[in-house]
């Protein structure tokens, strides 16, 4: 999966700028291109969070015209550079600010899902801006994260497949029980030691992976 070309400037101030993270993410994608395409086969692609847009653009460019591609941020700048690299890599993307999926009806619609949320363990007199609200997760950096938990049944199709990014310090082992009670198959695809980090792809599914 190629990473797709991007374009930061003096616009976009408090924009999560492509990470390890991020490119660890775009690799477990790329190892799962073949269950995507053949056994989930979306029709709707969501990216909740989507930041500078390379994610939601890969998908897109891989997708073709065969899906529709959806992304989501509170931030107007990431919105606004999400627009951006999609136009830069010639795919379409329809990019909506929003916290979260808050007032969007999509039940049982999301095909396919990706959400690399903020996930640094951090105080509230960490979050200043919006740069701040892009990494800095609450006490366990998992503010947003067990926020969207309950919202993944009601959004997600019978033949659905998700991605979650994680570190150690968010306890995927517990993230994993959690959305397991939910119906879902849920297992750990990725994982990346880099400094001071220990980055996890956490793939959960619902009947298309034997």
């Amino acid at each position: 999966m190629e990473t797709p070309l991007w374009k930061f400037d003096e616009t976009t101030d408090g924009v999560y700028e492509p990470r390890e993270d991020s490119f660890l993410l775009l690799d477990a994608l790329e190892a799962d291109l073949k269950l995507i395409k053949e056994k989930c086969c979306p029709t709707i692609a969501l990216e909740v969070g989507s930041g500078s847009g390379i994610i939601i653009s890969a998908i897109s460019k891989q997708l073709d015209l065969s899906a529709l591609c959806l992304a989501i941020d509170i931030n107007p700048a990431a919105c606004k550079i999400t627009s951006e690299t999609a136009i830069l890599n010639n795919v379409t993307v329809e990019v909506l600010r929003s916290d979260l999926i808050n007032g969007l009806k999509l039940e049982g619609t999301i095909d396919l899902f990706v959400f690399n949320p903020p996930y640094i363990p951090s105080s509230e007199d960490e979050m200043f801006g919006m740069l701040d609200k892009a990494w800095a997760g609450s006490s366990q950096g998992r503010s947003l994260i067990d926020r969207l938990f309950p919202e993944l049944p009601r959004i997600m199709s019978e033949r659905c497949v998700g991605y979650l990014v994680a570190i150690e310090e968010n306890n995927p082992d517990e993230m994993i029980k959690i959305i397991s009670s939910m119906g879902f198959d849920c297992l750990i695809v990725s994982l990346k030691k880099i400094i001071g980090e220990k980055l996890y792809i956490i793939r959960f599914s619902k009947g298309i992976i034997n």
